[in-house]
């Protein structure tokens, strides 16, 4: 996201500012003009968020006279090793949280709340990083979404003296960089000789050895820095300066490996006024020394505990900096770094997040010029112990670093936001309510067209008017023209029948059926829900607990059958406890099988039976293929146990050289691994746990990257995978995702795509493609992918995704076609458009033009969007005889692939490909916007109802049937899958279009190239072939083609 026109200091005369006739303190401004002050931008930003929610429809964001918000705000993007939606971590916290609440006393009875006037709706417990925290709505989750952080008195006063200092002072009340001319640096007589920083041995710097100023902020990036910094970087530099002189607060929100440190450090030698050489390390003790005691700066860093070091060690690398630590076990040292700090011989003091919040009184004694959080997503959670103290951190420049700003929901910005600029926002209701609300319903796959003209509206407003000013971003592909190339595969596993029985056996244990029909009216006729009602309780391992206290486990549970079976087997090394509970977990789903695995619990082959771990089958035969090519493979798991036992089982099974590294490993043995695997090109797997992220694992040498396990959070796994793809990489990269499917693998991957599509869509206004009906935290609107049933539902060898990705691929093509009439012949030297009537007929229809175009629609896309050969097929198929058959082309093959099909996976898909827009996506939102406002259109779908079956329960299995498919199910089939001799005759027409030959050859080669088709070209296809034949045939109502009776 590009950020906003920033503009140069100039006196306050030169101020193009428009009277407001609403005198409500806004002042508009020419956005056009380059002559304004930063210092003018005084409207609201309260203000202009109901200006998102009052403006007109034709209100597109990019008005040429617009409302700026108050001053912007910069922060930085990493990744952090918090345990965010990991169920047995949300478990164990559940647990705590109860315990805790517990020591107060026991619980009063509840009472009727019609009963009770004026009653307050009870606190939400803190924010937990469980995976659906929709799924279990307990009396204790309620909030008033009113709450807004209270601003600290002391904050007040430092605002009102800034503000009061900058009426009198003009451009003098602002923190610029301090100067020295005064000052005598007897270093000044050798400066041609004065040692410089940084010193990078064998590097290009990327511009002139020139200094490079900052006019917005009157800041220099000195010449020793400025030439290794790329124009993006200064662009951040300049970005991070100018909030912290207007002493405003902001995100830097850019990807992971765009340099977000050296920017910091950038901005600081700006902010400080250093020059980059060795004159640096007196600056502070001669500015302490001055008769009149100048200001100088003092900045507070925090950070996550693994990046101290890191923080230290590219401080020294990139200058001269006095840097004091406030952490440990050691309180002297502590109070020696704070007593610094306050005294002025400390410029920056690092500290933690944990011990901020537990010395939070200590530290804010000082008035911190400027506060960095690195990785502040950490406090995303609102309701966080960490987050509330950090919203009382003594600093008014309050600069955010995190490539995840949007990790879950809208609301996590809003908090991230709301911290840099502390009670800018207003209260959290009306976030949600303006912005969060619209955009979340707008995506649904089943909004209507109104729905979908206002989330784009909104998108774009807080794109476009709101985010510029506080928020700056920048992707990757700034340096894709440095990195090679990187493809994202995502392969669907099946379990092995092993697997699949013991899998169904707890989906359809009672433990999980009462948490799944929890929420369904109870049967005693109470009118309330089962799980609150007589089925609270279920037998866990011996015991009745609540159903909630399950919920957790028995997800955990899910996810390692998903993997493999053995992870349930109990281990003599671990306590009797834990024992005792997989005990009963594997008689449970192994009840014929459970005793011979018990008494052979620490047998080896265990592990390596194939029959426990679909995916090990799967990925032996990859890593077979990829060792006789010579490439390196990097596999990362959350599950340290799981990533054990891999090792195990490569070490009794294979004879690889395998490395391995997780969190429990010091900083010191992390690295000494990671360099002995960069070095040896005989090291051929790396095992690394998703959390042991951190900085330093920078691993080029691999080429290929397996995701074993989705995680809930997609940021782990995107984090992984820039292990290998950064800037040092020199071959390709090629990164396999294993899914298990039918699985609630399928739902946490689901839900890592419907995340990073609401990142895409609240950074840059993009125009997702709608796959889920579910909206998130919608009670109502569960969908595919959220609630209890989805989560726990068994689908067999079922692709669920692939039902939704075909399900969007069909709707998008009938709407494209039939029903919004868009310029499928764009590009076809200028060929008009041409009408429904002229699709392909089948042979013999009848009816309108519109069932015509939806049978045939539905025909063609469900064989071109699976990517089906219909291998059994081809040998009763009959191509078409075309006037002139094209020389058959050569297919091209695909080995991983063909592997893949050997080890038993029907369907694989490019994750680029699934996440972003569409052609049809982006014509369907644009028309949106043009006629949303139109009451005609009010109820008005953007995409047919379709007669699909639903996501949950094709198999008859968890989750509620969909009405729309039990209502007609018969004319569903029909529609989604069409009789196999239709689509053999519209494939080999195709074929024939597109010049692969008319003979069964040809046709062959088609099917080959079409199973290796990403979605984006197999929609492509689509459009392509019906413009060919409306070009061929020329307008007629009810023509048939010769083709399409051959």
């Amino acid at each position: 996201m590009a950020s906003a026109k920033r503009r140069k200091l100039y006196p306050s005369h030169h101020i193009d500012a428009h009277e407001n006739p609403a005198n409500d303190g806004r002042i508009f401004i020419d956005s056009d003009s380059d002559s304004v002050p930063q210092a003018v931008r005084v409207s609201s930003t309260r203000k202009l968020i109901d200006d998102l929610a009052t403006s007109s429809d034709d209100d597109d964001g990019q008005d040429s006279r617009r409302r700026i918000p108050a001053l912007p705000a910069k922060v930085k993007v990493e990744w952090s090793d918090d345990e965010d939606d990991d169920p047995d971590t949300a478990y164990d916290r559940f647990k705590k949280q109860k315990r805790k609440r517990e020591s107060f006393g026991p619980r009063r009875k509840k009472v009727d709340g019609a009963a009770i006037v004026g009653k307050r709706a009870p606190k939400s417990r803190s924010s937990r990083s469980g995976p659906a925290p929709d799924e279990i709505q307990t009396d204790e989750e309620l909030e008033v979404d009113g709450w807004e952080p209270e601003v600290p008195d002391y904050l007040k006063t430092r605002k009102d003296d800034f503000s009061s200092a900058r009426e009198k002072l003009d451009h003098a009340g602002l923190r610029l960089p301090p100067k020295y001319d005064d000052l005598d640096f007897s270093d000044d007589e050798r400066i041609e000789n004065l040692k410089q920083k940084p010193d990078l041995l064998n590097t290009k710097p990327s511009r002139a050895n020139k200094d490079v100023s900052l006019p917005y902020s009157l800041g220099v990036i000195p010449a020793p820095i400025a030439q290794w910094l790329r124009d993006y970087q200064v662009d951040g530099t300049a970005f991070l300066h100018e909030l912290f002189v207007y002493q405003k607060g902001g995100i830097l929100g850019d990807d992971m490996g765009l340099g977000k440190t050296i920017q910091v450090i950038a901005f600081l030698t700006a902010a400080f006024g250093k020059t980059g050489d060795e004159r640096d390390a007196k600056r502070m003790r001669k500015m302490r020394r001055t008769a009149e005691r100048k200001w100088y700066p003092r900045v507070l860093l925090i950070c996550p505990g693994s990046l101290i070091i890191n923080w230290k060690n590219e401080l020294d690398r990139w200058g001269w900096w006095h840097v004091d630590v406030y952490h440990g076990d050691n309180p002297h040292g502590k109070d020696a770094a704070l007593q610094a700090a306050k005294s002025g011989r400390c410029e920056i003091m690092i500290t933690t997040y944990t011990t901020y919040r537990l010395q939070k009184d200590a530290i804010n004694m000082v008035e911190w010029d400027c506060c960095i959080a690195d990785e502040c997503h950490t406090i995303k959670g609102r309701r966080s112990e960490i987050t509330k103290a950090m919203n009382d951190v003594n600093a008014l420049c309050r600069i955010g670093l995190t490539g995840t700003a949007i990790q879950n929901n809208y609301e996590e910005l809003w908090t991230l936001l709301n911290w840099s600029n502390l009670g800018a926002f207003g209260p959290l209701a009306s976030w949600k309510q303006v912005i969060s609300e619209p955009l979340k319903i707008g995506q649904a796959h089943d909004a209507t067209v109104p729905q979908l003209a206002q989330a784009r509206k909104v998108a774009k407003k807080l794109v476009n008017n709101l985010l510029p000013e506080f928020f700056l971003r920048r992707m990757k592909t700034l340096i894709a023209h440095q990195l090679p190339k990187k493809s994202d595969r995502v392969v669907f596993c099946p379990l092995t029948p092993t697997q699949a029985d013991a899998y169904e056996n707890f989906a359809d244990s009672d433990i999980v059926r009462t948490i799944v029909t929890s929420t369904e009216p109870c049967d005693c006729g109470l009118r309330k829900k089962r799980g609150w009602c007589c089925h609270t309780h279920v037998s866990y391992n011996g015991q009745d607990v609540t159903w909630q206290n399950v919920t957790f486990p028995a997800m955990a549970t899910l996810q390692k059958l998903s993997n493999h079976l053995a992870s349930l087997i109990p281990s003599s090394s671990e306590d009797a406890r834990k024992q005792e509970k997989d005990l009963f977990l594997l008689e449970l789903i192994l009840p014929h099988d459970w005793k011979r695995l018990y008494n052979s619990r620490d047998n080896i082959l265990n592990y390596a039976n194939a029959e426990y771990c679909g995916k090990w089958k799967i990925l032996k035969k990859l890593l077979r293929f990829w060792h006789d090519s010579g490439d390196k493979v990097l596999v990362f798991s959350h599950s340290v146990r799981l990533l054990r036992m891999l090792q195990t089982l490569f070490n009794a099974t294979t004879s690889y050289n395998v490395s391995y590294l997780d969190g429990q490993m010091s900083l010191h043995d992390r690295a000494a691994a990671v360099d002995a695997y960069n070095a040896d090109p005989n090291q051929f797997v790396f095992l690394i746990s998703t959390r042991a992220g951190g900085v330093g694992l920078n691993i080029t040498s691999a080429n290929k990257v397996v995701i074993f396990d989705p995680n809930w959070n997609p940021a782990y796994d995107l984090q992984a995978q820039d292990r290998a793809y950064r800037i040092g990489q020199v071959r390709d990269v090629e990164v396999f995702r294993l899914i298990s499917a039918g699985t609630i693998e399928e739902i946490v991957y689901a839900r890592q795509i419907y995340k990073q599509q609401q990142a895409n869509i609240g950074y840059n206004a993009s125009m997702e493609r709608r796959y889920f009906k579910g909206v998130q935290n919608a009670k109502e609107k569960k969908g595919e992918i959220f609630g209890l049933a989805n989560l726990f539902a068994f689908h067999g060898e079922n692709v669920v995704l692939r039902d939704i990705v075909n399900k969007t691929n069909v709707a998008e093509s009938k709407a494209g076609v039939a029903v919004v009439g868009l310029d499928m012949s764009q590009g076809a030297d200028g060929e008009d458009d041409a009408d429904a009537d002229d699709l392909i007929p089948l042979p013999g229809s009848s009816g309108s033009a519109d069932d015509r175009a939806d049978r045939a629609m539905s025909q063609l896309a469900a064989l071109i969007a699976d990517g089906d050969d219909n291998e059994d097929g081809k040998e009763d198929a009959t191509p078409p005889q075309p006037e002139k058959a094209k020389p058959a082309r050569k297919a091209r093959t695909d080995p991983v692939q063909a592997i893949l099909s050997k080890a038993g996976v029907s369907y694989t898909h490019e994750n680029s490909e699934v996440i972003g827009t569409s052609k049809i996506e982006s014509r369907l939102s644009r028309r949106a916007e043009e006629t949303g406002a139109a009451a005609e259109r009010a109820a008005e779908h953007v995409f047919a109802s379709q007669e699909l079956p639903s996501a949950r329960g094709r198999d008859g299995r968890g989750g509620i049937a969909d009405p729309e498919w039990d209502d007609d199910a018969e004319r569903g089939r029909k529609r989604y899958g069409p009789p196999e001799e239709v689509r053999r005759r519209q494939f080999c027409s195709m074929a024939a279009a597109f010049g692969y030959g008319a003979t069964r050859q040809g046709v062959e080669v088609f099917a080959a190239e079409v199973e290796g088709w990403s979605q984006a070209r197999r929609r492509a296809a689509l459009e392509r072939f019906y413009e060919l034949r409306r070009r061929d045939r020329g307008v007629g109502v009810g023509g048939h083609d010769a083709t399409t009776h051959a």
